[in-house]
């Protein structure tokens, strides 16, 4: 089974899988899925930890208009590699999720939904009253590279890196570094409670 992700090039998973082994969270979150790469990963994770914690995965799925995956594929890859019962997967708008959590209760979170410095700011506003201190937020972007991509520049996207590093909330909350391999990828803690 053929799965597409940016990460795959540059072998992000195992960044994702590491982090999860060295530093074992009680609630992990993925907004935005497609073909389920790095939300394998994190299941494998907590499969090897032998952890009882579930990860809650939403996407639109075949309602978002542009690079999608399908709902279905990615049960299946769950369920060729024994991990499906660690996922749970939704069906919801990504800027509607935020909402089903309380204050100071996810550990981890990756979001990455065609991610521009739009998103970055909706990310640190929404979602950091959710966040546990010390909690990781894994956020797809954040390289002049990926900031320069075909689709952020023919659509007039606003760029990512110039969001975090003007971002008050990120700059207050968090401390933060970018793996700047393409696609490149965020990495956040929260250091405040």
């Amino acid at each position: 089974m053929e799965i597409r992700s940016s990460y795959l090039h540059n072998n992000f998973g195992q960044v994702f899988l590491q982090t999860i082994l060295a530093f074992p969270p009680y609630s992990i979150v993925e907004v935005g899925v497609l073909d389920g790469y790095s939300l394998l990963h994190m299941a494998i994770a907590i499969e090897k930890l032998g952890s009882n914690v579930v990860i809650d995965a939403y996407d639109l799925w075949e309602d978002y208009e542009y690079n999608h995956g399908n709902m279905d594929d990615v049960k299946k890859l769950l369920s060729l590699r024994n991990v499906s019962h660690l996922v749970n997967l939704h069906k919801e708008n990504a800027y509607e999720v935020h909402k089903k959590y309380e204050n100071n209760m996810v550990d981890f979170l990756h979001f990455d939904i065609s991610n521009d410095g739009d998103v970055f700011d909706f990310v640190m506003e929404k979602w950091t009253p959710k966040m546990r201190h010390c909690g990781l937020i894994f956020f797809e972007g954040g390289s002049e590279e990926r900031d320069n991509v075909d689709w952020m520049v023919k659509y007039n996207k606003k760029p990512i890196r110039p969001a975090i590093n003007s971002n008050k909330i990120a700059n207050e909350n968090y401390i933060y570094g970018t793996f700047s391999k393409f696609p490149s990828l965020t990495v956040m803690k929260k250091v405040t409670r």
